[in-house]
């Protein structure tokens, strides 16, 4: 009889040399629409004007889905690849009841996003859990500084979308820095608390930034 925990190694070890498999990429699909979904409804007044109410609404819906994609996905593959890097068998599993919490927190204009997680198993130590950790916060931090500088340098329509794109990434890697369980903040902190404050500092100058470039806020 084939023992159980060599049957277990082959599957992980053709988990991480496949990279994806079907119930992740469904579950990545099912998590992009529905949190796009929530996106949609809460931006139904956005600039995105156009000459009927059907053409707007794919408009908006079109944007929220550009933004997903643009800092969720990203968010999450870098969790994914880091960890896969060390050996470990990752893939993302989404979260149903924080979808639809999604759903209903986008009616009152605040998005409440835990649409999944990437879920990993293998010889990881604290070291290693916490640069996977942080690998998410700092692929939006990235994005985020991208989208800050385009929406500097261009003006009008373009200027609000990527400064929505930017204060979307720098508030995802802020409220994912959260020192609280399970949120990789947590992680970070019991790894390296130099490379926490240092991180959440970055992260909290650049989100007062991008409120700055909506005017959110003001000095």
């Amino acid at each position: 009889m084939e023992d159980p925990w060599e049957y277990y190694e082959e599957n992980r070890r053709s988990s991480v040399s496949k990279r994806f498999s079907k119930i992740e990429i469904r579950e990545i699909i099912i998590a992009v629409t529905i949190i796009s979904l929530a996106f949609a409804i809460m931006l139904r007044d956005s600039v995105l004007v156009l000459s009927s109410d059907t053409l707007n609404y794919l408009a908006i819906f079109g944007l929220s889905a550009l933004l997903v994609i643009t800092s969720f996905i990203p968010h999450e593959m870098a969790h994914k690849w880091v960890a896969q890097k060390y050996g470990a068998w990752a893939e993302f599993r989404m979260y149903p009841a924080g979808l639809m919490m999604a759903i209903m927190f986008s009616f009152f204009g605040f998005l409440f996003a835990a649409p999944g997680a990437v879920y990993i198993n293998g010889n990881i130590n604290m070291e290693k859990n916490g640069k996977i950790s942080i690998a998410g916060p700092l692929t939006n931090l990235v994005i985020g500084g991208i989208a800050m500088v385009l929406c500097y340098i261009t003006s009008g329509l373009w200027s609000d979308i990527f400064g929505l794109f930017a204060w979307l990434n720098v508030f995802l890697a802020f409220f994912n820095m959260l020192p609280i369980n399970p949120m990789d903040g947590s992680k970070i902190f019991k790894w390296n608390r130099v490379v926490y404050v240092s991180t959440m500092a970055v992260t909290i100058a650049m989100l007062v930034a991008t409120m700055l470039l909506r005017g959110i806020i003001s000095l």
